[in-house]
């Protein structure tokens, strides 16, 4: 009778124990829901960016009498979706690399804005508008693309090497981006109805030289050091099986080498009372019993 059931009087615990850690619970929740609702820097000044740039769209839409306003109000469109979507691939990026983020943006940001100049400063044409707007655009996007990955390539296989290999794979970043710059640049200076010298495309011809040499030179180095390190790692694997099969090698023991310390000096072979030596018994040992007197 004295002994009282747990469930009688409302203790249970096995349920006293979430209920402790559900505060816990909650609070983690929140902090999460917290991170998820903040917005990065990047995506910030992504959408200030993209205000901006609509707002300049619409006033040229309505500043002079353009023509072909449905062609470029249909491809302002169509940016807006190519950077949005560049935007999220960035944002998910953005984490690998310190530089990654401000590089992406500021290319994003070069995108938008030199294709609007094309989209809404370009002539008329009755049937060739849109087809020039189109495959300047992808020229624009496909150079800009490759320079950024070909920054995050050179700053990425250089990281964990001296810093020889670092300071050519960031000279040679920058002259990748200078290249790309003044190969796309022409493309919204045409629009205005400017000529381009030639000195202009030999600048340009000789920083994408040098870019190449750059390049070159990185990446040699990167083997350089690569091998060097792989060498240093195919030794040390090769000392360990050499090690193993010394270890697995008979050595000479100690008795083979010099008598065993402590050993018993040999006795002389017993003999019979006249100097003949006893024979031996069966185990090799002398045979005692011959010494026996026989029983009569």
């Amino acid at each position: 009778m004295s002994d009282q059931n747990p469930n009688a009087t409302g203790q249970n615990p096995q349920v006293s124990q979430p209920a402790q850690g559900a505060p816990h619970q909650a609070a983690s929740s929140k902090q999460r829901a917290a991170k998820a609702e903040g917005l990065s820097t990047f995506l910030k000044v992504s959408i200030i960016l993209l205000a901006a740039l609509t707002i300049a769209s619409i006033s040229l839409l309505f500043i002079g009498e353009l023509e072909g306003k449905f062609e470029r109000v249909f491809s302002t469109f169509v940016l807006f979706a190519v950077f949005v979507l560049l935007t999220a691939l960035d944002t998910r990026r953005e984490q690998k690399s310190e530089w990654y983020a401000p590089v992406a943006l500021i290319a994003n940001a070069y995108i938008l804005g030199l294709l609007l100049i094309v989209i809404w400063m370009t002539p008329y044409q009755a049937f060739g508008l849109v087809l020039e707007i189109f495959w300047k655009s992808v020229f624009v996007i496909l150079v800009t693309r490759l320079v950024i990955l070909c920054c995050q390539l050179l700053l990425g296989m250089s990281a964990r090497l001296p810093d020889v290999v670092t300071r050519f794979a960031f000279v040679t970043s920058v002259l990748a981006v200078l290249s790309g710059i003044l190969f796309t640049a022409p493309v919204g200076i045409e629009a205005f109805d400017l000529h381009i010298p030639d000195l202009y495309w030999k600048i340009a011809t000789a920083l994408l030289i040098l870019t190449a040499l750059g390049l070159s030179i990185t990446l040699l180095l990167r083997w350089s050091f690569s091998s060097a390190a792989r060498d240093a790692v195919r030794g040390a694997r090769s000392a360990v099986p050499a090690a193993e099969a010394y270890r697995a090698q008979p050595q000479p023991t100690v008795m083979q080498q010099a008598p065993v310390a402590g050993a018993q000096p040999l006795l002389p072979w017993p003999t019979f009372p006249d100097g003949r030596p006893l024979p031996a018994g069966a185990d090799g040992q002398p045979d005692f019993s011959v010494l026996q007197s026989p029983r009569g």
